[in-house]
């Protein structure tokens, strides 16, 4: 039996603005999506937390930044909602993950917003194992600020500060038997976009198939 999951990934370039806010969480609920994940939404507190949940409808879960910068965050439909329990997240609004259950056992995941800096992003990158589960079946999705293939997915020619982090972020797919799931299901077509999607097959799940529709891009409303 197949289990449809849908899943969006926006660079929001901040969303404090009320009338942006409900913009893109209208956007959303016409996509029908059931995770979503945002990234530098400038979401600061719980009190945000609160309030943006409430207009959204569904379950939020953040890691905070400031008003002017980061801020990541997974949007929960409500129909997957109560299946959410833990929640993880660094300290610098760059980084939530949550734990599902599933029909055919749980799963994680995990929002991702690299820094612009390379040599924060190559650090961030190291970091993420600490974050990640070993061998559980686990979705990353977010900004990544860098791409596995320049060749495939840049416009313009790399330059040397902007390729910092790539061989630290292809160390990590390979170690964690991660797939780019764009790559995966076009092979062959560029894409400039920083955003991306990284999957571990669920070993195991024999009886069921997790189908993964992915969207990304960046949004300025």
């Amino acid at each position: 039996m197949a289990y449809p999951l849908s899943l969006l990934t926006l660079n929001v370039s901040g969303m404090r603005d009320s009338r942006k806010r409900s913009r893109i969480f209208q956007f959303c609920r016409t996509l029908g999506v059931d995770f979503v994940f945002f990234q530098e939404t400038h979401i600061v507190n719980e009190d945000d937390v609160h309030t943006w949940s409430f207009e959204w409808g569904g379950g939020l879960h953040a890691s905070f930044g400031s008003t002017t910068s980061c801020g990541s965050v997974i949007l929960v439909s409500p129909r997957w909602t109560p299946l959410v329990g833990k929640v993880d997240s660094d300290h610098e609004g760059r980084l939530v993950c949550i734990t599902v259950r599933h029909p055919c056992g749980k799963f994680f995941l995990c929002n991702v917003y690299a820094p612009n800096r390379p040599s924060g992003r190559r650090d961030f990158f190291m970091t993420l194992p600490s974050f990640v589960p070993g061998s559980a079946p686990c979705i990353l999705a977010g900004d990544f600020n860098c791409v596995p293939d320049t060749q495939l997915d840049r416009m313009s020619r790399c330059t040397s500060s902007g390729c910092v982090g790539m061989s630290a972020l292809d160390m990590f797919i390979k170690n964690h038997d991660m797939v780019d799931v764009w790559r995966a299901q076009h092979p062959g077509l560029s894409c400039s976009l920083g955003t991306a999607l990284m999957a571990r097959t669920p070993q195991g799940w024999t009886e069921c198939t997790l189908h993964l529709h992915c969207h990304r891009g960046t949004v300025k409303l």
